[in-house]
């Protein structure tokens, strides 16, 4: 799983000026332990320098090409030939594994601002069933009714773990609706949508998947 020489991401959350990402490369592995060069700020060239205990959600490519997240914590400093950064392994039942390109749907209610493209319908606010990278559903009011392939304009308001709040603008394409439980849902593929956008709705889908098999493992313990 954990390969030396792979290239490691770090996702810190820092209080004062939000979210910073580091790269660094797999030095060496222990059972609970992975080694790694002192990451580098993207977009920058100096090494970055972190207390023990300062905690990172990673993502890293394994062998199989998937890729893989999971939450971790800088257990020192290795003072050997070469100076390393120790990081706790939570082991493989703590990792979440995503598909290259695949755009893995988890149950989340969000607030979703809507509004039309071409002034069809008054605008709304409702809140999502699910959510992917590559599209979300929607409960959706009796009226207005929307047509296949009809586009809308759509801010999603994203609560991070965190606490910051992003909001993602998103043109997104009607594809059907579904009545269950006495609800109608709308299910929405995402058309038009910026790459850094789209990262934020990915990062917030990782923090669910984490959050429920969190859950899952405290109900089976």
């Amino acid at each position: 799983m954990i390969k030396i020489g792979n290239t490691i991401n770090l996702e810190l959350n820092d209080p004062e000026s939000g979210k910073k990402v580091f790269k660094s490369k797999i030095l060496d592995a222990e059972t609970d332990k992975i080694y790694i060069d002192f990451p580098v700020e993207k977009n920058f060239h100096k090494a970055s320098f972190f207390f023990e205990g300062t905690q990172f959600r990673v993502w890293i490519q394994g062998n199989d090409q998937a890729i893989y997240m999971f939450d971790t914590e800088v257990l020192g400093k290795s003072n050997g030939k070469v100076p390393m950064l120790m990081l706790s392994d939570p082991g493989k039942d703590h990792y979440i594994r995503i598909q290259r390109r695949q755009h893995f749907r988890v149950d989340a209610s969000i607030d979703v601002a809507v509004h039309s493209m071409r002034g069809e319908f008054q605008a709304f606010t409702t809140v999502s069933v699910d959510l992917s990278g590559g599209g979300m559903a929607l409960i959706l009011p009796k009226e207005p009714t929307l047509q296949p392939d009809q586009k809308i304009n759509t801010w999603l308001s994203l609560h991070h773990q965190s606490g910051t709040i992003e909001y993602v603008p998103v043109v997104a394409s009607f594809i059907r609706a579904i009545e269950s439980s006495g609800r109608l849902k709308g299910m929405f593929q995402f058309s038009e949508i910026e790459d850094t956008e789209r990262q934020k709705i990915v990062q917030f889908c990782y923090e669910k998947q984490l959050e429920m098999k969190k859950k899952e493992k405290i109900s089976n313990t």
